[in-house]
């Protein structure tokens, strides 16, 4: 970070989570800061709450500080710059626009790259476990795209490790499968024969899409009686 010292950049932190300015996002671990100046334009992520919660939620940016460590070698990741005061995750501001309102010039290009970025972070070690999530999805001018918000990443633990293991083959899952829902817009009928592959819907996918449906069909009914009795 050139004209850029830790400790301007912590005071700066600190004074924008007193008075709560300059924030863009909220996510799982805390609210999500925008810094702008002396040449810069960084992220940064801070714990809010207090007690308990803020502990957790402190844990989680650790976490996600150690996950981006293991991708700072995979082109399509922002680039973290470190964890200041063990609390405020600091990294690259990436400007893209989430996929869920681009403009994507040549989308066989754009999911091929994005594939081989999956594959890329499955064979650093992490599973992003939440890429059905559109915002955590950003596409750069139109054709890049560039993955964010490791908050509920699954590292790859060496060694014996089999919770790990299972939860990091689930989260494995959980990437592809939405990658393909976000390829064919959720037509799957739509599917490619080649990408059959990349389409296992795992037990938890499976459950939760029965109760959307179930609560769904329950609020049309309730809509319906509704309107039945305004009559």
């Amino acid at each position: 970070m050139d004209n850029l010292t830790e400790s301007e950049l912590l005071q700066w932190v600190r004074a924008s989570v007193k008075i709560r300015s300059n924030v863009i996002s909220h996510g799982y671990q805390g609210d999500v800061y925008l810094y702008e100046g002396k040449d810069q334009r960084l992220i940064l992520k801070a714990p809010m709450g207090w007690g308990f919660g803020r502990l957790i939620r402190r844990l989680m940016l650790r976490n996600e500080y150690r996950t981006y460590s293991r991708l700072s070698e995979v082109s399509g990741v922002p680039r973290c710059y470190g964890l200041l005061d063990g609390c405020y995750l600091v990294l690259e501001c990436v400007d893209g626009v989430p996929v869920r309102k681009a403009q994507i010039t040549d989308r066989g290009m754009f999911f091929e790259t994005l594939l081989n970025l999956i594959k890329e972070m499955h064979k650093a070690g992490v599973a992003h476990g939440d890429l059905k999530k559109k915002d955590n999805l950003l596409v750069v001018e139109g054709q890049r795209p560039c993955v964010i918000d490791f908050g509920v990443a699954i590292v790859r633990k060496p060694g014996f490790a089999p919770l790990n293991r299972y939860l990091y083959n689930l989260a494995r899952k959980f990437d592809f499968n939405a990658w393909v829902k976000l390829k064919y817009d959720r037509r799957l009928e739509n599917m490619a024969d080649e990408d059959r592959q990349y389409y296992n819907r795992t037990f938890i996918e499976k459950a939760s899409h029965c109760v959307k449906r179930t609560y769904l069909r329950v609020k049309k009914d309730l809509t319906g009686e509704r309107k039945r009795h305004q009559w």
